[in-house]
């Protein structure tokens, strides 16, 4: 059976690249990259923020996927803190997040949300990575074992 009609290519939107779990040591530098690429040819508002969730990130995962796809996150944001905030008109978007001298009070979710406000009803994506933060110095136990060995 052939049909003769013009195939249609939809193109969704869609993160281009995404942040990713990582494990660092404490005053360490990191980046988080974020960008969005919005379906079509048309002039597109876009918003990118990126959140901070203290609580552990298989919490915060199950409370996301208990929230309704395209809805405003059932996550409340009071136990989020928005760290910054930027808005293009186009297709693309990107913001990647810089962590200087990283303290072991950074650890936790980051949240990349783009918002995309080019249709009557705006569309909100999500992509997050979980931070470790490891301490710098971490006291050997070689002491505690020759300690032992003496005795």
């Amino acid at each position: 059976l052939m049909l003769n009609a013009p195939l249609l290519f939809i193109v969704t939107a869609t993160f281009t690249e995404v942040p990713k779990d990582v494990t660092v040591r404490e005053g360490d530098d990191i980046e988080m990259p974020c960008a969005f690429r919005a379906s079509g040819s048309t002039s597109y508002s876009l918003e990118i923020q990126w959140w901070y969730f203290k609580e552990p990130a298989r919490e915060l995962a199950h409370e996301l996927a208990i929230s309704v796809p395209g809805s405003r996150s059932k996550v409340t944001n009071k136990d989020a803190t928005k760290i910054s905030t930027v808005r293009v008109q186009g297709n693309d978007i990107s913001h990647r997040l810089r962590l200087s001298g990283v303290r072991r009070q950074d650890e936790g979710v980051y949240e990349c949300r783009v918002a995309d406000y080019s249709d009557d009803e705006t569309q909100e994506h999500k992509a997050q990575a979980l931070l470790r933060v490891l301490s710098r110095f971490a006291p050997p136990d070689v002491q505690a074992a020759e300690a032992v060995s003496h005795i």
